[in-house]
């Protein structure tokens, strides 16, 4: 089932900040020419106060001004974007998809999840570990040590051979060459776009169940039959 998630808390709270802000500006602008016009009434003639103090102040509040303004244009432009590359991935559901993600999730006790992972060069050991939510390693097996894209099904059981709890888990490569040093690995994420999230700052999308950032998608096709 595709699910479209489009409540958008963070882009009110960033309007809420805005409004208070400006409203703050008004009101102590206001008392500040309140106060510079009590004081110049009330100036002795013969020793005038220095109004240099309050041009530079005037100066502070006009620029005060602008930056808000520009900051607001900026909101603006960032939530027009966002909505367009909301649109873009609403596009997307039920299409296939491969991400640079190390996430999947399971639904039940026990269910299985897929990687996919590569390696740039030839590594004398490779260790692959899946790890939960809380950064607890569930389950660590032996990888391929050649180059050329992998994959990597996991049973769904933990170090022990029982079933792992449903829940989202990460998967973490550790690749050593043969002079010693540690080999960077690429993992990606294949299967359906079954659902888009624009709550957050960035839209998400749902891929192996887990999500992921829009902007980690590297590909799409359409559905295979």
């Amino acid at each position: 089932m595709t699910t479209v998630n489009t409540t958008t808390p963070t882009n009110a709270a960033a309007s809420q900040t805005a409004s208070t802000s400006r409203t703050t500006l008004a009101n102590n602008f206001e008392t500040f020419l309140t106060l510079l016009t009590a004081q110049l009434k009330n100036q002795d003639p013969l020793s005038p106060l220095d109004t240099k103090d309050f041009t530079n102040q005037l100066v502070q509040f006009s620029g005060i001004e602008q930056q808000i303004k520009t900051n607001d244009l900026l909101t603006s432009m960032s939530q027009t974007t966002k909505l367009s590359a909301g649109a873009t991935a609403v596009a997307y559901l039920g299409k296939e998809a491969t991400a640079t993600s190390a996430l999947a999730a399971t639904t039940t006790n026990g269910g299985t999840a897929s990687w996919r992972y590569e390696l740039p060069r030839s590594a004398t050991s490779t260790t692959l570990k899946v790890i939960d939510t809380r950064g607890r390693t569930i389950a660590t097996v032996a990888g391929e040590t050649s180059t050329g894209e992998k994959v990597f099904n996991w049973n769904g059981k933990d170090q022990a051979g029982n079933p792992a709890p449903a829940g989202t888990y990460r998967l973490e490569i550790n690749s050593t060459g043969a002079d010693g040093r540690a080999i960077a690995g690429t993992i990606r994420q294949t299967g359906l776009i079954t659902g888009v999230d624009l709550s957050g700052t960035t839209p998400t999308i749902t891929l192996a169940g887990a999500a992921v950032p829009l902007s980690s998608v590297i590909k799409i096709g359409l559905q295979a039959n």
